[in-house]
């Protein structure tokens, strides 16, 4: 009874979606390639190359950002499009965005919202880069997106 009382207090460390999804150093994006869908953790793993996906101008020198992939206007998954010209939502010479097949909210690489219904960028989740290179990404932790999703952008050397 009391080892079933004190089991209570011990602190769990959930795995997968809600703790933190390890992503190891050979599955990291290069930087200025297509996002990596990360399914264990419900989200994009994007590596922005300079001021890629800054379609707002509110600066960013690069690195990795984990999109969660609900988009925040009704909770679709939100898959990447690498072919989607961003012409067609008057960012010439753009292309690859993050489309919502639901409604069409349609977002930058960085998950900047430049089209659609949905109310903010995507929302995005804390990285940490371990010593071996492999990244530890916490879906437990997500944080609402907005503008500076660029800024957001973790600084990763391979």
């Amino acid at each position: 009874m009391l080892a079933s009382f004190l089991g209570f207090f011990n602190l769990r460390h959930p795995r997968g979606f809600g703790g933190v999804v390890n992503v190891a150093a050979n599955q990291i994006p290069s930087a200025g390639t297509d996002p990596v869908r990360v399914s264990a953790g419900k989200f994009w793993l994007v590596n922005l190359q300079g001021a890629e996906g800054d379609v707002l101008g509110v600066g960013g020198t690069g690195g990795l950002l984990a999109l969660y992939w609900k988009c925040p206007h009704l909770g679709c998954s939100v898959p990447w499009n690498a072919a989607f010209n961003g012409a067609a939502v008057n960012f010439p010479g753009v292309v690859g965005w993050f489309r919502c097949p639901c409604h069409g909210s349609t977002y930058s690489k960085a998950g900047i919202r430049v089209f659609g219904p949905a109310p903010r960028p995507l929302d995005t989740m804390d990285i940490a880069i371990n010593t071996d290179g492999s990244l530890g990404v916490n879906t437990g932790r997500i944080t609402f997106g907005n503008t500076d999703n660029p800024l957001r952008a973790v600084s990763y050397n391979a």
